[in-house]
């Protein structure tokens, strides 16, 4: 059987996984092609399509005209804005790549905990501006920096335990620092297996130092953290969102930094991307923005490029891609393209 692949986010100098078509009779056609009449154009007659599953990209439109596509293999983790309802429905099934930059968003996670807990930017400012934080000057140091708390002693919050989230946990309590988490999918005592404290969503409001967000976007998370979830956290708790922007109410976070509800925030991600240049939270001092940057290392994006292309490598060959988000359509979906039977 012949195959016709198409990727529709082919960079120049990019390993997008090419050589691993070699010996499957396929295709490849590669171009740059984000809105919708141009992804139909190349891929009406596609069996796998690449391209980026969190951009809105793969409407009910969209994929209801790929009428031979088997997999849609995402780039990247979100895959909020593929209608994954209408691929189920069409038989198609949906991967991304949940483990591409583990190490990397959890790492900025706990940078920005750091940053943030010990007023590393208020240092840096104040060093450039007075040439003197040492301690014999004490007034220019308190009012630089007062109060900074001794890291052992707080309190990580973790809202969304997954891959992510667990990786930032176990960051974290390396650290010293106590971890609690509110995840309704994940058990108790899976939690405390990996020495985190199950609690529930008010507790972990009231009582985290740190509030790290590690949920993806859905409807049930959307906006889960707004004015009155920071009406209900430390006046010196900091918050920390390398999760999705809508995650967050951004006009509640900008309230409650304005108020002093909350000591600061390190903000990866923003509801507007890029990020407008009137966004309040430019001029805010107690705020680090990273500019949706938390995913990237020279390793997670060469992997984030060439991991969707195994996806579709298996989906040709009839074996079931283990990257997919719509688990549902398996036993329709290996009853019409599998080559082993279905569990």
């Amino acid at each position: 059987m012949a195959f016709k692949v198409v990727h529709a986010l082919a960079l120049p100098g990019v390993d997008h996984g090419e050589r691993l078509l070699e010996g499957l009779n396929a295709t490849l056609v590669m171009g740059l092609w984000v809105r919708e009449d141009e992804i139909i154009e190349h891929a009406r007659e596609a069996d796998a399509v690449i391209g980026v599953v969190s951009d809105n990209q793969f409407t009910r439109r969209v994929l209801e005209a790929l009428h031979k596509c088997r997999i849609v293999a995402g780039i990247g983790i979100g895959f909020d804005t593929t209608d994954v309802e209408a691929a189920t429905e069409l038989g198609i099934v949906v991967t991304n790549v949940p483990d591409y930059c583990l190490d990397e968003v959890s790492g900025t996670a706990v940078a920005l905990m750091l940053a943030l807990g010990r007023k590393l930017f208020q240092a840096d400012r104040g060093v450039r501006k007075t040439q003197n934080l040492y301690t014999r000057n004490r007034g220019a140091l308190m009012e630089t920096l007062y109060p900074v708390f001794r890291m052992r002693s707080q309190t990580v919050g973790i809202i969304g335990l997954g891959k992510i989230g667990t990786a930032t946990a176990l960051k974290a309590r390396g650290l010293g620092l106590r971890v609690i988490a509110y995840d309704p999918y994940v058990l108790g005592a899976v939690m405390e297996s990996r020495g985190v404290e199950p609690v529930d969503f008010d507790q972990l409001l009231k009582e985290s130092d740190f509030i790290s967000i590690h949920t993806p976007l859905n409807e049930e998370t959307r906006e889960i953290v707004g004015y009155e979830e920071f009406r209900k956290m430390k006046r010196t708790c900091y918050f920390i969102n390398t999760a999705r922007g809508g995650c967050v109410d951004q006009g509640a976070l900008v309230r409650a930094l304005g108020e002093g509800l909350i000591a600061g925030a390190g903000i990866d991600v923003t509801i507007d991307e890029p990020i407008s240049k009137g966004n309040p939270l430019l001029k805010m001092d107690n705020v680090i923005l990273t500019g949706h940057s938390a995913y990237y290392s020279t390793t997670s994006d060469a992997e984030n490029f060439l991991k969707p292309m195994t996806q579709v490598v298996k989906a040709l060959m009839g074996q079931w891609p283990e990257y997919a988000v719509n688990p549902e359509v398996r036993k329709r979906w290996m009853k019409k393209w599998g080559s082993v039977p279905p569990e």
